[in-house]
């Protein structure tokens, strides 16, 4: 009994130990999770590895480059141009920045295609759907990252 109460106790050390990240910032809010050890990742998960993270060139950017609603009026033209990050993270001339890295809810671009800062994007025609808001969203939260 005794030695499988050893174990057990080295298997829960083990799994504890195995979840910490020495070389990065210690959160406070997950440092008493793993006794002051485990960091949150770039995607805010604590003892994360980032593979919860969305990513920018294989989902979000996808949603502006198939939409030609998007694309049609903010491609090659002024303004705000979704046809890469580093556009998108520009903004445009006449709001400037549109991402508010890490607050998709008060980013411009979230406001816009939920219809919640004036007119609604895309204009004319039906908006995204809220999966592909809520991934756009999702990604600005997690730091808008060039992944």
């Amino acid at each position: 009994m005794r030695l499988f109460k050893l174990s057990l106790l080295g298997i829960f050390l083990a799994a504890f130990w195995s979840c910490s990240d020495l070389g990065d910032e210690v959160n406070a809010d997950c440092a008493g999770i793993q006794n002051g050890t485990t960091t949150v990742d770039e995607c805010g998960e604590c003892g994360g590895d980032n593979s919860s993270c969305v990513n920018y060139s294989t989902e979000i950017q996808p949603i502006f480059s198939t939409n030609s609603l998007c694309t049609g009026c903010h491609g090659t033209s002024g303004g705000l141009s979704l046809t890469s990050y580093e556009n998108l993270m520009l903004g445009n001339s006449n709001n400037g920045p549109v991402v508010n890295a890490g607050n998709g809810a008060n980013s411009l671009i979230i406001q816009k295609l939920r219809g919640t800062a004036g007119s609604q994007m895309p204009m004319g025609d039906c908006c995204l759907e809220d999966e592909s808001i809520d991934l756009i969203e999702t990604w600005i939260d997690e730091g808008a990252q060039n992944n």
